[in-house]
Order: C-alpha cells, then structure tokens, then sequence
C-alpha cells in the first residue's frame, strides 16, 4: 500500500477530485482550506489579502497497483495547471488496521 499526499490550488479540486474518480480511489481524507509556499517556484497560498489564494490537500491510501495511475492523472493536470501549483508526494505504508 502507498500514501499519496497531494497539495494543490483550491482552483483544481475539480480536476483533482475527477483524477481520483478516474483512478479508482474512493476513499480519501481532503483537507478544504490549507496555507502553503512553494520551495521553488510560484506565489504564496496564505489566505491573505496580498496573497489571497489557498490550497487543499488529500491523502489517500493506495494499492500499489493505483499509484502509477493516480500519479499519471496528477502529472497531466501539472502539466497544464502547473503554475496554480499542484504536488504530489508517495510513500510507503507498513502496516493498517
């Protein structure tokens, strides 16, 4: 199983939430209004009159088999949105119950 965290502009939850659908993945924990700065490149997220843009964030866990799917779906949307700011991070999960 992985854990994919995603950290994206409020202005691509649909296209997000449709990546999932698309993907198979049904169950999610979504965080609505989340503050953020990139490290690289791009404005602020805060929330704030000077920077007034916010962000989301999902995470779910994946079988392995739905990983490279989801993270396809989330590299097109990078790909054509990227500046809004949109990232995905994976990594392994040891044990659930």
């Amino acid at each position: 199983m992985k854990a994919v965290f995603i950290a994206y502009n409020q202005a691509l939850t649909e296209k997000v939430d449709d990546a999932l659908k698309v993907a198979g993945i049904k169950g999610f924990s979504k965080w609505s209004d989340m503050l953020g700065a990139g490290s690289n490149q791009g404005e602020p997220h805060l929330g704030s009159h000077t920077w007034p843009a916010m962000n989301s964030g999902i995470l779910a866990i994946v079988d392995d088999s739905k990983e490279d799917e989801l993270l396809s779906h989330i590299k097109k949307i990078e790909r054509v949105a990227g500046e809004q700011g949109i990232h995905a991070f994976v990594w392994s999960i040891e044990k659930m119950i």
